[in-house]
């Protein structure tokens, strides 16, 4: 582990009420304080260092070498993005003002902000933005390239104006994905000079903050970037000191003990532990539902290549047992998208409503099947899965369970080294044409190589479409996909943000919903 804790951590009696006037932003609902009293900007100390601990670890630093969206939250304090999310999920401008389709779609052009400056003194302009996509779209092992696949050619219309070209009929996602990693702009002057920005970025973000100290997978300080930043209601720290702390007991004893000031836990046990210390004024608690939905991921292989022994998958799973292993925080849920969604589907019914009777049956029938169940040993995800398989052996499933570390687990379904994957990690994306790219015609493959359902994506990615024509032809790709039982919604988790009573903003944090973390507007009192 690196650096020393600032020695904060100590309960005062400071409500949130603060940082909604810092960051100009609503608060959301479900949070229970520390304290009483209300403070002010002026009680905000912009020397003091947030200790935060998360739960999974960032692998590296650069943002188009990212492997999963779980290291984006260590990103957000030095890079800035061309679009952002608020704490609802909704898109907001970052670096770009204003995006606008071409009326036939031709091209998306983007409005860029004229007061930004790299760290390294590089301005940021419409040729900043094309040699960040030429790179994500050449650079050995980017992980962007795919997202970037629908743009044909950029042009630096002005410094202020870039326009990206587009194949026909595509490119309708790319706003929500400039809203991570993908739209997280790096120096020219770095990129041109080949910067390890890997291991150390320097100066090459022009983010509220700089890298100060790195250990891969094990922690990361920064400190608050000299000069004025452009968006005054970020950046109120001296500085922010990460730990990977993968135990959850952990975590929330830090809290207790005034050794962190931040953290996240999702497991029943410790959402009920802190809410008890919040309602004694211990901690403070913000509790949210998961965008994501806890499932079970399968691969057509071995006897899962059966349609008939994957559906029986699907009729063993009981989402109120899940549920009641969580004391009633996962919800159950068997959909795509959230409600609250113009892609959700109102009427829609899950086609394999909980039957054991039936699925011993499709067992039976099969000749008897083996599963093989991987999931993060010490995660969440652990208790559902031993449920999980309990109710596939009591269907007559030969059911076995593959533990494997937190950092291998969706690197390696991904890479197709699973048969299965019992996991949470199924985020529906801000656009939902980026929620078929990554999981229903991409590497998670949910719809099974189905091609009515590539043709229905190909024709729902038009930007010439309206909201309402889209919306219509994803709920027929939402069926059609949950259809081929590849994939298993179980329920919606929750998640709770712990913190002390000096943390500024808590319950105001973008991408909680999806179990990872955006900083840039937390602080903490004096």
């Amino acid at each position: 582990m690196t650096g020393k804790w600032n020695g904060r951590g100590k309960v005062a009696a400071v409500a949130l009420v603060t940082a909604l006037a810092v960051a100009g932003c609503g608060g959301g609902g479900g949070t229970t304080t520390a304290g009483g009293s209300t403070a002010s900007a002026a009680d905000i100390d912009r020397s003091a260092v947030l200790r935060v601990t998360a739960a999974a670890p960032t692998r590296n630093l650069d943002p188009y070498l990212q492997a999963s969206y779980g290291g984006w939250g260590y990103l957000t304090p030095m890079f800035d993005r061309l679009t952002m999310v608020d704490k609802d999920g909704n898109l907001i401008p970052g670096l770009a003002k204003s995006w606008e389709f071409a009326p036939d779609g031709a091209y998306l052009e983007l409005k860029l902000r004229d007061d930004v400056t790299f760290h390294d003194g590089s301005k940021f302009d419409a040729a900043a933005v094309a040699a960040n996509f030429q790179r994500g779209k050449t650079m050995a092992g980017s992980t962007v390239v795919a997202a970037l696949d629908d743009i044909t050619s950029i042009e630096a219309v002005d410094p202020t104006t870039v326009r990206l070209n587009l194949v026909k009929g595509s490119g309708v996602e790319l706003p929500g994905l400039f809203s991570t990693n993908v739209g997280m702009m790096v120096s020219p002057k770095v990129i041109e000079a080949g910067t390890d920005i890997r291991n150390d970025p320097g100066q090459g973000g022009s983010g509220p903050y700089i890298v100060t100290k790195y250990v891969p997978e094990e922690s990361l300080d920064v400190t608050r970037a000299e000069g004025t930043y452009w968006d005054s209601a970020a950046g109120l720290l001296g500085g922010i000191q990460f730990k990977w702390m993968p135990d959850a007991t952990t975590r929330l004893n830090g809290l207790q003990t005034g050794a962190t000031d931040i953290s996240w836990v999702s497991s029943a046990n410790e959402i009920v532990q802190s809410q008890t210390l919040a309602d004694r004024n211990v901690i403070g608690v913000d509790k949210v539902k998961f965008r994501n939905v806890l499932g079970v991921f399968m691969r057509a292989r071995d006897d899962l290549a059966k349609p008939e022994v994957r559906q029986a998958v699907a009729h063993a799973i009981d989402p109120e047992a899940i549920s009641a292993l969580f004391s009633g925080t996962c919800t159950p849920y068997r959909q795509m998208y959230p409600e609250s969604s113009w892609a959700a589907d109102p009427s829609y019914k899950y086609p394999y409503t909980f039957d054991l009777e039936k699925a011993k049956s499709l067992v039976q029938g099969a000749g008897g099947a083996k599963i093989s169940l991987t999931f993060a040993a010490g995660t969440n995800t652990e208790k559902p899965t031993n449920v999980i398989q309990s109710s596939l052996a009591a269907a007559g499933f030969d059911a076995e369970l593959e533990p494997v570390p937190n950092t291998q687990n969706e690197p390696g379904y991904i890479a197709g080294n699973y048969q299965s994957m019992v996991s949470n990690s199924f985020s529906p994306k801000v656009d939902p044409a980026e929620t078929v790219n990554t999981f229903v015609v991409g590497p998670y493959d949910m719809s099974n190589g189905n091609p009515e359902v590539a043709a229905l994506a190909k024709k729902a990615s038009d930007p010439t479409l309206s909201q309402d024509a889209r919306a219509d032809l994803y709920h027929e790709i939402w069926s059609k996909t949950l259809a081929e039982a590849m994939w298993v919604p179980i329920c919606n988790q929750t998640n709770a943000t712990i913190f002390s009573g000096k943390v500024v903003n808590a319950d105001n944090i973008p991408w909680v919903d999806t179990g990872i973390f955006d900083l840039r507007y937390v602080g903490l009192t004096k």
